[in-house]
């Protein structure tokens, strides 16, 4: 699995449903004709930007955003009139299928809560989409990825903190949901931010420490979200089952660079470049112990890593076979390094 790979998700579809008609009826009934009339204008983009969002499918990605987007607008200025809408002439049956899931399904009549928290979904799923599909290999490429991924986590956010709170409907648009997928794009988007400075070769250890354990931070909330329920953790594997591990290994991937420029003597290679060929075999014993002891004290401390314990054995079954009795005279032996570990 590559770490460079970037997650995008997909839109939710739905279908059509008649949106001018009933209005203008309503206006008409309850105010006046001329203002259905001054209300026409508006009513007929509302109508065209949900026909487009749901049945065309020729339209490109940034086309199937600012439909997104005029429709979320269009929507907020006739909200007030869903309220009058009547339930047994004109009532209008908004249906949306999960992302994730297309077997699930959400139908509500007259819910303009339900609409608008879609719309909000897919408009991060088009951005995540839009941002997935730069080159982040070129500064211009990651440029456009990382401001879409930001844009994606900004729209997951609002979903998050506003209007998946208002709504009971599929598992995608919860707020377990919502909140997972904001930090999953801020995490892309600090990942491309942190490339863009730093690089991945970067040896600043002050402030790259703080960025890499700042993106470790936002992979590592995401997985854990969705490790917290079973029923997520299904829903998402019936999209991607690839999706958690690959949250796993760029949490482990990140927390290992951010350890690597808060403890410079964990470089292998640093470790390697200390032994020299006028090292007897103590003092190479000596360095090596001092490497891993330090590397596994600090182990523990990551929550995705469950293999300190074996580590450790590891260690004291090498410690223990023929050609290392020389450790029992040494000044670090291994009950010196048991002691050091037991007090990680």
């Amino acid at each position: 699995m590559s770490l460079e790979r970037m997650l995008s998700i997909p839109a939710k579809k739905s279908v059509p449903v008649e949106l001018y008609r009933p209005f203008r009826r309503l206006v008409a009934t309850k105010y006046s004709e001329s203002h259905a009339q001054k209300l026409e204008g508006v009513l007929e983009t509302l109508n065209k930007c949900r026909m487009d969002m749901v049945e065309r499918e020729d339209l490109s990605l940034l086309m199937q955003r600012d439909c997104l987007i005029h429709y979320f607008k269009c929507l907020c200025m006739v909200e007030p009139l869903f309220a009058n809408i009547s339930a047994d002439t004109d009532h209008i049956i908004f249906v949306w299928y999960d992302a994730f899931n297309s077997e699930h399904v959400s139908s509500q009549h007259n819910s303009v809560k339900l609409e608008k928290a879609a719309v909000l979904f897919n408009l991060g799923a088009i951005y995540s989409r839009i941002g997935a599909s730069c080159d982040p290999t070129t500064a211009l490429g990651r440029h456009f990825a990382m401001d879409a991924f930001n844009a994606a986590a900004n729209f997951f956010l609002k979903l998050w903190k506003v209007f998946a709170k208002e709504v009971s409907a599929t598992l995608d648009l919860t707020l377990l949901f919502a909140e997972s997928l904001h930090h999953i794009f801020s995490a892309q988007a600090s990942e491309l931010r942190l490339q863009q400075q730093l690089g991945y070769n970067d040896r600043d250890t002050s402030s790259a420490f703080q960025q890499y354990d700042s993106v470790y931070k936002l992979y590592l909330r995401a997985h854990d979200l969705i490790r917290s329920d079973s029923a997520a953790i299904k829903h998402v594997d019936y999209f991607d089952q690839t999706m958690v591990t690959h949250l796993s290994h760029k949490a482990r991937f990140f927390y290992g660079e951010a350890l690597r420029r808060q403890s410079p003597e964990l470089e292998l290679p640093g470790l390697v470049q200390s032994i020299t060929l006028d090292d007897d075999t103590e003092s190479v014993t000596e360095k090596l112990l001092r490497g891993i002891c330090c590397l596994t004290s600090l182990l523990p401390s990551c929550r995705l890593d469950h293999d300190a314990d074996s580590f450790r054995e590891i260690i004291f079954s090498s410690a223990s076979k023929p050609g290392a009795k020389d450790l029992k005279s040494h000044t670090l032996t291994s009950s010196s390094l048991n002691t050091a570990l037991s007090r990680s």
